[in-house]
């Protein structure tokens, strides 16, 4: 199973939910421990997308450790963990067990091309940490910005729809480390699943919901000068 490795160093209470601090390979990351009510501070357990996802024992964990060396820089923890939850929190503890296995950490370098324009929308991002651009590309020269996204936006949207093509380009504008969901296998789940669908295409909707009255908020600024 995906996922790092760490040790419980702290567990604390937050708004009904069970949180962890997690150490690894010398770095710390929150996460929520709802979905591991056996682990406490001491034990070792494997996290993934904010989430921690099994309890392990101490000798899984060191070998995992070694397979995740120097591979997981640069995201915030409590971006992570918080930004995870706007997007899975609707989800009960048995559709969370579902969705996660499909989730996966990416990172772009600045200057990198997330996807391009016309492409078939492979995954859902959701934005950790760093800036894209979203732009349209005009023939082979002209880029034309249409926003910028942030730590908490999604994007690829389309990639969780019956018709995947993307409709603008996504340029990474500093280092970006994203949570991505495969969409095919997003849209298996959720039709398995009619009910984990129905919630997560709610929260989706939600924050595709507030990107465009930002939108608005910023073009109206914009005619007001």
């Amino acid at each position: 199973m995906a996922g790092i490795s760490g040790k419980v160093t702290k567990e604390y209470e937050e708004d009904d939910n069970r949180i962890g601090v997690v150490e690894f390979e010398g770095k710390q990351r929150t996460v929520y421990l709802n979905l591991v009510p056996d682990a406490r501070v001491g034990d070792h357990v494997r996290f993934l997308a904010g989430f921690a996802i099994e309890r392990i024992d101490a000798t899984e964990a060191e070998a995992g450790q070694k397979r995740n060396d120097g591979g997981h820089e640069g995201a915030e923890p409590d971006l992570e963990r918080y930004y995870a939850y706007r997007l899975l929190g609707g989800l009960n503890a048995q559709q969370l067990r579902k969705i996660l296995p499909l989730a996966d950490e990416q990172r772009f370098a600045a200057g990198e091309i997330i996807f391009r324009c016309g492409e078939k929308s492979s995954f859902l991002h959701l934005i950790v940490s760093g800036d894209v651009i979203l732009e349209d590309v005009q023939g082979n020269q002209e880029h034309i910005p249409i926003q910028t996204l942030y730590a908490g936006d999604a994007m690829g949207w389309s990639a969780v729809s019956s018709l995947p093509q993307t409709h603008f380009q996504a340029r990474a504008l500093s280092p970006v480390c994203t949570i991505a969901f495969a969409g095919a296998h997003v849209r298996e789940a959720c039709d398995r699943d009619p009910a984990m669908g129905y919630a997560l295409m709610k929260r989706l909707l939600e924050l595709l919901t507030e990107r465009v009255d930002a939108m608005r908020h910023q073009l109206g600024g914009t005619d007001r000068k």
